[in-house]
Protein backbone atom coordinates (compact mmCIF):
# COMPACT_ATOMS: atom_id res chain seq x y z
CA UNK A 1 0.00 0.00 0.00
CA UNK A 2 1.14 3.58 -1.09
CA UNK A 3 2.03 5.69 1.49
CA UNK A 4 -0.92 8.53 1.80
CA UNK A 5 1.30 12.41 1.23
CA UNK A 6 1.02 14.12 4.80
CA UNK A 7 -0.84 17.27 4.50
CA UNK A 8 1.29 20.39 5.57
CA UNK A 9 -0.37 22.17 8.29
CA UNK A 10 -1.81 26.03 7.97
CA UNK A 11 0.65 28.67 8.50
CA UNK A 12 -1.40 30.16 11.28
CA UNK A 13 -4.70 30.33 13.24
CA UNK A 14 -6.57 32.36 10.53
CA UNK A 15 -6.01 29.81 7.50
CA UNK A 16 -6.59 26.97 10.21
CA UNK A 17 -10.28 28.44 10.81
CA UNK A 18 -10.78 28.52 7.37
CA UNK A 19 -10.16 25.09 6.59
CA UNK A 20 -12.35 24.24 9.49
CA UNK A 21 -14.94 26.15 7.90
CA UNK A 22 -14.71 24.81 4.67
CA UNK A 23 -13.78 21.14 5.68
CA UNK A 24 -16.58 21.15 7.80
CA UNK A 25 -19.07 23.30 5.85
CA UNK A 26 -18.94 20.07 3.04
CA UNK A 27 -19.04 17.41 5.61
CA UNK A 28 -22.15 18.91 7.25
CA UNK A 29 -23.70 19.91 3.49
CA UNK A 30 -23.92 23.50 4.74
CA UNK A 31 -23.53 26.19 2.61
CA UNK A 32 -24.66 28.44 5.18
CA UNK A 33 -21.85 28.10 7.41
CA UNK A 34 -20.30 30.80 9.27
CA UNK A 35 -17.93 32.32 11.53
CA UNK A 36 -18.79 33.09 15.26
CA UNK A 37 -18.68 37.27 15.47
CA UNK A 38 -15.13 38.60 14.95
CA UNK A 39 -11.88 39.04 16.30
CA UNK A 40 -11.99 40.53 19.80
CA UNK A 41 -15.93 39.75 20.35
CA UNK A 42 -16.69 37.01 22.93
CA UNK A 43 -17.89 34.02 21.17
CA UNK A 44 -18.93 31.40 23.76
CA UNK A 45 -16.04 29.15 23.20
CA UNK A 46 -17.41 28.27 19.26
CA UNK A 47 -15.41 30.02 16.64
CA UNK A 48 -17.12 27.95 13.36
CA UNK A 49 -21.29 27.09 13.70
CA UNK A 50 -23.82 25.65 11.26
CA UNK A 51 -26.90 23.70 10.91
CA UNK A 52 -25.98 20.19 9.16
CA UNK A 53 -28.16 18.78 6.38
CA UNK A 54 -31.67 17.61 7.87
CA UNK A 55 -30.44 19.17 11.38
CA UNK A 56 -32.29 21.80 13.12
CA UNK A 57 -29.91 21.94 16.02
CA UNK A 58 -26.46 23.55 15.44
CA UNK A 59 -23.18 22.30 15.71
CA UNK A 60 -20.40 24.14 16.72
CA UNK A 61 -17.02 23.63 16.42
CA UNK A 62 -13.73 25.17 18.40
CA UNK A 63 -10.85 25.54 16.57
CA UNK A 64 -7.47 25.55 18.57
CA UNK A 65 -3.92 25.95 16.85
CA UNK A 66 -1.33 24.38 18.70
CA UNK A 67 2.43 23.06 18.24
CA UNK A 68 3.54 25.42 15.50
CA UNK A 69 1.57 28.22 16.41
CA UNK A 70 1.62 28.31 20.64
CA UNK A 71 4.41 25.47 20.75
CA UNK A 72 1.79 24.10 23.14
CA UNK A 73 -0.65 21.20 23.25
CA UNK A 74 -4.65 21.17 24.31
CA UNK A 75 -4.88 20.66 28.15
CA UNK A 76 -7.67 19.37 30.26
CA UNK A 77 -8.14 22.44 31.86
CA UNK A 78 -8.52 24.54 28.47
CA UNK A 79 -11.00 21.45 27.17
CA UNK A 80 -12.97 22.19 30.67
CA UNK A 81 -13.11 26.30 29.96
CA UNK A 82 -14.15 26.02 26.17
CA UNK A 83 -16.91 23.65 27.01
CA UNK A 84 -18.39 26.28 29.73
CA UNK A 85 -17.88 28.78 27.69
CA UNK A 86 -20.30 26.56 24.67
CA UNK A 87 -22.97 26.18 27.10
CA UNK A 88 -23.72 29.66 26.79
CA UNK A 89 -24.48 29.24 23.20
CA UNK A 90 -27.42 30.54 21.86
CA UNK A 91 -29.39 28.55 21.03
CA UNK A 92 -27.90 25.19 22.78
CA UNK A 93 -25.65 23.88 20.65
CA UNK A 94 -26.03 19.54 19.90
CA UNK A 95 -22.75 18.28 19.18
CA UNK A 96 -19.36 20.70 20.14
CA UNK A 97 -16.16 19.55 18.42
CA UNK A 98 -12.75 20.16 19.11
CA UNK A 99 -10.36 20.92 15.85
CA UNK A 100 -6.18 21.10 16.83
CA UNK A 101 -3.53 20.90 14.82
CA UNK A 102 -1.70 19.17 17.95
CA UNK A 103 -0.99 15.54 17.16
CA UNK A 104 -3.36 13.10 18.43
CA UNK A 105 -2.86 12.29 22.53
CA UNK A 106 -4.23 9.37 23.80
CA UNK A 107 -4.74 10.81 27.03
CA UNK A 108 -6.52 14.19 25.87
CA UNK A 109 -8.56 11.33 23.43
CA UNK A 110 -9.54 9.50 27.08
CA UNK A 111 -10.59 12.81 28.62
CA UNK A 112 -12.78 14.11 25.54
CA UNK A 113 -14.42 10.61 26.06
CA UNK A 114 -15.35 10.44 29.17
CA UNK A 115 -16.65 14.56 28.94
CA UNK A 116 -19.18 13.36 26.25
CA UNK A 117 -20.57 11.01 28.39
CA UNK A 118 -20.64 13.35 31.15
CA UNK A 119 -22.43 15.78 28.86
CA UNK A 120 -25.03 13.60 27.55
CA UNK A 121 -26.28 12.60 30.91
CA UNK A 122 -26.67 16.38 32.14
CA UNK A 123 -28.42 16.47 28.79
CA UNK A 124 -25.87 18.83 27.32
CA UNK A 125 -24.50 18.63 23.50
CA UNK A 126 -21.53 16.13 22.36
CA UNK A 127 -18.39 16.82 22.74
CA UNK A 128 -15.68 15.40 20.17
CA UNK A 129 -12.01 16.22 19.33
CA UNK A 130 -10.04 15.58 15.84
CA UNK A 131 -6.91 16.09 15.91
CA UNK A 132 -4.50 16.95 12.94
CA UNK A 133 -4.41 13.14 11.83
CA UNK A 134 -8.11 12.95 12.20
CA UNK A 135 -8.35 16.30 9.98
CA UNK A 136 -6.13 14.86 7.70
CA UNK A 137 -7.93 12.24 7.10
CA UNK A 138 -11.09 14.48 6.73
CA UNK A 139 -9.64 16.48 4.14
CA UNK A 140 -8.54 13.70 1.84
CA UNK A 141 -12.66 12.25 2.02
CA UNK A 142 -14.00 15.42 1.11
CA UNK A 143 -12.88 16.56 -2.69
CA UNK A 144 -13.67 20.19 -2.58
CA UNK A 145 -12.00 20.89 0.31
CA UNK A 146 -9.06 18.97 -0.32
CA UNK A 147 -8.48 20.20 -3.75
CA UNK A 148 -9.41 24.23 -2.30
CA UNK A 149 -6.43 22.79 0.85
CA UNK A 150 -4.06 21.22 -1.65
CA UNK A 151 -4.69 24.67 -3.70
CA UNK A 152 -3.89 27.10 -1.10
CA UNK A 153 -0.57 24.77 -0.32
CA UNK A 154 1.09 25.06 -3.63
CA UNK A 155 1.53 20.92 -3.22
CA UNK A 156 1.33 18.85 -6.49
CA UNK A 157 -1.41 15.83 -5.62
CA UNK A 158 -0.74 12.20 -7.32
CA UNK A 159 -3.82 13.26 -9.78
CA UNK A 160 -4.70 16.97 -10.91
CA UNK A 161 -5.60 17.70 -14.08
CA UNK A 162 -6.89 21.88 -15.93
CA UNK A 163 -9.38 21.81 -18.56
CA UNK A 164 -9.58 24.48 -20.44
CA UNK A 165 -10.05 26.39 -23.72
CA UNK A 166 -7.24 27.30 -26.14
CA UNK A 167 -6.52 30.23 -24.36
CA UNK A 168 -5.82 28.37 -21.67
CA UNK A 169 -8.75 29.95 -19.68
CA UNK A 170 -12.02 28.33 -18.67
CA UNK A 171 -13.67 31.72 -19.52
CA UNK A 172 -13.33 33.17 -23.77
CA UNK A 173 -14.92 35.36 -25.09
CA UNK A 174 -15.28 34.70 -29.72
CA UNK A 175 -16.44 37.42 -32.22
CA UNK A 176 -18.40 35.91 -34.59
CA UNK A 177 -18.91 37.91 -38.22
CA UNK A 178 -21.84 38.38 -39.81
CA UNK A 179 -23.22 40.41 -42.30
CA UNK A 180 -26.18 43.03 -41.72
CA UNK A 181 -27.53 45.06 -45.21
CA UNK A 182 -29.30 47.98 -44.45
CA UNK A 183 -31.75 48.37 -47.23
CA UNK A 184 -32.79 51.88 -47.88
CA UNK A 185 -36.05 51.58 -50.18
CA UNK A 186 -36.35 55.44 -51.86
CA UNK A 187 -38.80 56.63 -54.41
CA UNK A 188 -37.99 56.95 -58.44
CA UNK A 189 -40.39 57.68 -60.64
CA UNK A 190 -39.51 56.57 -64.25
CA UNK A 191 -39.81 58.86 -66.89
CA UNK A 192 -43.22 57.60 -69.08
CA UNK A 193 -40.99 58.14 -72.54
CA UNK A 194 -38.40 55.90 -71.85
CA UNK A 195 -38.94 52.09 -73.18
CA UNK A 196 -38.50 48.82 -71.45
CA UNK A 197 -35.49 47.79 -73.21
CA UNK A 198 -33.94 50.79 -72.47
CA UNK A 199 -33.98 50.78 -69.18
CA UNK A 200 -34.02 47.23 -67.56
CA UNK A 201 -31.07 47.87 -66.00
CA UNK A 202 -32.60 51.02 -63.96
CA UNK A 203 -35.97 48.86 -63.90
CA UNK A 204 -34.08 45.68 -62.01
CA UNK A 205 -32.22 48.50 -59.70
CA UNK A 206 -35.12 49.93 -58.40
CA UNK A 207 -37.18 46.76 -58.55
CA UNK A 208 -34.89 44.75 -56.39
CA UNK A 209 -33.59 41.91 -57.78
CA UNK A 210 -30.68 40.53 -55.72
CA UNK A 211 -27.42 40.76 -58.11
CA UNK A 212 -26.30 36.90 -59.44
CA UNK A 213 -23.20 35.37 -57.16
CA UNK A 214 -20.66 33.53 -59.08
CA UNK A 215 -20.68 29.90 -57.58
CA UNK A 216 -18.22 28.60 -55.73
CA UNK A 217 -17.34 25.21 -54.56
CA UNK A 218 -14.99 26.52 -51.78
CA UNK A 219 -17.08 28.85 -50.08
CA UNK A 220 -16.63 29.23 -46.12
CA UNK A 221 -18.63 30.14 -44.06
CA UNK A 222 -17.15 32.77 -41.60
CA UNK A 223 -20.78 32.66 -38.90
CA UNK A 224 -19.38 30.02 -36.82
CA UNK A 225 -17.83 29.94 -33.75
CA UNK A 226 -15.13 27.73 -33.67
CA UNK A 227 -12.93 26.56 -30.65
CA UNK A 228 -11.01 23.57 -29.08
CA UNK A 229 -10.44 21.83 -25.64
CA UNK A 230 -6.60 21.66 -23.84
CA UNK A 231 -6.18 19.23 -21.03
CA UNK A 232 -3.19 19.90 -18.91
CA UNK A 233 -1.85 17.33 -16.38
CA UNK A 234 -0.98 18.93 -13.27
CA UNK A 235 -0.51 15.94 -10.89
CA UNK A 236 2.70 13.76 -10.58
CA UNK A 237 1.41 11.05 -12.03
CA UNK A 238 0.41 9.97 -15.31
CA UNK A 239 -3.34 10.36 -16.47
CA UNK A 240 -4.10 6.52 -17.58
CA UNK A 241 -7.73 5.65 -20.30
CA UNK A 242 -9.28 8.83 -19.95
CA UNK A 243 -12.16 10.07 -21.86
CA UNK A 244 -14.14 13.40 -21.11
CA UNK A 245 -17.32 13.78 -21.19
CA UNK A 246 -19.25 17.22 -22.07
CA UNK A 247 -22.46 19.08 -21.82
CA UNK A 248 -23.70 22.21 -23.41
CA UNK A 249 -25.90 24.71 -21.97
CA UNK A 250 -27.55 27.52 -23.85
CA UNK A 251 -29.17 28.90 -26.89
CA UNK A 252 -27.43 28.27 -30.42
CA UNK A 253 -28.34 26.50 -33.56
CA UNK A 254 -26.31 23.72 -34.03
CA UNK A 255 -23.05 21.98 -32.80
CA UNK A 256 -20.96 19.64 -34.02
CA UNK A 257 -16.97 18.68 -34.69
CA UNK A 258 -15.63 21.11 -37.69
CA UNK A 259 -15.13 17.81 -39.76
CA UNK A 260 -19.07 17.84 -39.92
CA UNK A 261 -20.97 21.24 -38.68
CA UNK A 262 -19.45 24.06 -41.12
CA UNK A 263 -19.56 22.17 -44.50
CA UNK A 264 -16.47 20.60 -44.81
CA UNK A 265 -16.15 17.20 -45.91
CA UNK A 266 -14.36 14.70 -43.26
CA UNK A 267 -11.75 13.47 -44.64
CA UNK A 268 -11.80 9.03 -44.28
CA UNK A 269 -8.32 9.22 -43.77
CA UNK A 270 -8.02 11.23 -40.61
CA UNK A 271 -9.13 9.65 -36.44
CA UNK A 272 -10.81 12.41 -34.94
CA UNK A 273 -11.34 12.28 -30.80
CA UNK A 274 -14.30 14.68 -30.46
CA UNK A 275 -17.71 13.18 -31.21
CA UNK A 276 -20.44 15.73 -30.76
CA UNK A 277 -24.69 14.71 -30.64
CA UNK A 278 -26.28 17.86 -31.92
CA UNK A 279 -29.72 16.93 -30.64
CA UNK A 280 -28.59 16.23 -27.43
CA UNK A 281 -26.37 19.34 -26.90
CA UNK A 282 -23.30 16.88 -25.82
CA UNK A 283 -20.41 15.41 -26.78
CA UNK A 284 -17.27 12.80 -25.45
CA UNK A 285 -13.73 13.29 -25.66
CA UNK A 286 -12.32 9.82 -26.71
CA UNK A 287 -8.18 10.71 -26.95
CA UNK A 288 -5.98 8.61 -29.45
CA UNK A 289 -3.34 8.30 -27.14
CA UNK A 290 -5.01 7.39 -23.74
CA UNK A 291 -1.88 8.39 -21.41
CA UNK A 292 -0.37 11.57 -20.57
CA UNK A 293 2.41 12.04 -18.94
CA UNK A 294 2.96 14.58 -15.99
CA UNK A 295 3.54 18.28 -16.50
CA UNK A 296 2.16 17.15 -20.35
CA UNK A 297 -0.65 18.87 -22.22
CA UNK A 298 -2.80 18.01 -25.29
CA UNK A 299 -5.50 19.72 -27.32
CA UNK A 300 -8.74 17.78 -29.21
CA UNK A 301 -10.34 18.35 -32.28
CA UNK A 302 -12.00 22.04 -33.07
CA UNK A 303 -15.75 22.45 -32.33
CA UNK A 304 -17.98 24.27 -34.59
CA UNK A 305 -20.82 25.84 -32.85
CA UNK A 306 -23.29 27.81 -34.76
CA UNK A 307 -24.86 30.72 -32.72
CA UNK A 308 -27.69 33.16 -32.93
CA UNK A 309 -27.21 35.96 -34.61
CA UNK A 310 -27.17 37.70 -30.80
CA UNK A 311 -24.82 37.53 -27.49
CA UNK A 312 -24.95 34.33 -25.87
CA UNK A 313 -23.48 32.42 -22.92
CA UNK A 314 -22.66 29.07 -23.05
CA UNK A 315 -21.79 26.72 -19.87
CA UNK A 316 -20.28 23.78 -20.99
CA UNK A 317 -20.17 20.97 -18.14
CA UNK A 318 -17.29 18.75 -18.24
CA UNK A 319 -16.71 15.53 -16.21
CA UNK A 320 -13.13 13.49 -16.34
CA UNK A 321 -12.94 10.10 -16.01
CA UNK A 322 -9.66 8.01 -15.97
CA UNK A 323 -8.34 4.22 -15.18
CA UNK A 324 -7.93 5.82 -11.46
CA UNK A 325 -9.38 9.26 -10.59
CA UNK A 326 -12.58 11.37 -11.88
CA UNK A 327 -13.02 15.09 -11.54
CA UNK A 328 -15.51 17.46 -13.23
CA UNK A 329 -15.74 21.07 -13.50
CA UNK A 330 -17.35 24.01 -15.91
CA UNK A 331 -16.09 26.33 -18.78
CA UNK A 332 -18.39 29.45 -19.90
CA UNK A 333 -17.90 30.43 -23.88
CA UNK A 334 -19.24 34.09 -24.53
CA UNK A 335 -19.80 34.56 -28.18
CA UNK A 336 -20.51 38.09 -29.53
CA UNK A 337 -21.43 38.96 -32.98
CA UNK A 338 -19.25 41.31 -34.84
CA UNK A 339 -21.69 43.16 -37.73
CA UNK A 340 -19.94 43.74 -40.95
CA UNK A 341 -22.51 46.52 -42.39
CA UNK A 342 -23.77 47.15 -45.61
CA UNK A 343 -25.68 49.56 -47.11
CA UNK A 344 -27.49 49.34 -50.16
CA UNK A 345 -30.15 52.04 -51.80
CA UNK A 346 -33.66 50.67 -53.73
CA UNK A 347 -35.00 52.72 -55.68
CA UNK A 348 -38.86 52.03 -56.13
CA UNK A 349 -41.57 53.89 -58.02
CA UNK A 350 -44.58 52.84 -55.04
CA UNK A 351 -44.11 55.29 -52.42
CA UNK A 352 -45.75 53.13 -49.78
CA UNK A 353 -42.62 50.85 -50.55
CA UNK A 354 -40.26 53.84 -49.50
CA UNK A 355 -38.81 52.60 -46.07
CA UNK A 356 -35.46 51.11 -44.81
CA UNK A 357 -35.04 47.52 -43.31
CA UNK A 358 -32.06 45.56 -41.84
CA UNK A 359 -31.24 42.17 -43.12
CA UNK A 360 -28.25 39.54 -40.67
CA UNK A 361 -26.66 37.16 -42.90
CA UNK A 362 -24.06 34.71 -42.64
CA UNK A 363 -20.27 35.98 -43.75
CA UNK A 364 -19.45 33.89 -46.53
CA UNK A 365 -16.13 33.72 -48.13
CA UNK A 366 -15.79 33.09 -51.23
Amino acid sequence: MRAKQQLRKPENWADFENLCKKLWGEIWKCPEIKKNGRSGQSQQGVDVYGNPFGEIDYYGIQCKGKSEYSKSELTEKEIDQEIKLATEFEPALKKFYFATTASKDAKIETYIRKKNIENIKNGLFEVHLFSWEDIVDLIDENKQTHDYYVKSLNFKTEHEVKFVFENNESEMTVLVPFQKTIKHYKQKIIPATDSYLGNSNILFSQLGFPKIKPFSMYSFNKSYCRFYFRLHNLGSQPLEEFKIFLEFNGEFESIDTCTKGSGIIANPNVKYDTFIWNEDKQGKIVPLKNILVQDDSIGFDTICLKPLKEEKEIKIKWKLVSLNYKTEGELNLIIKPDFEIKEETILVSDPLEVRTTEEIEDCISE
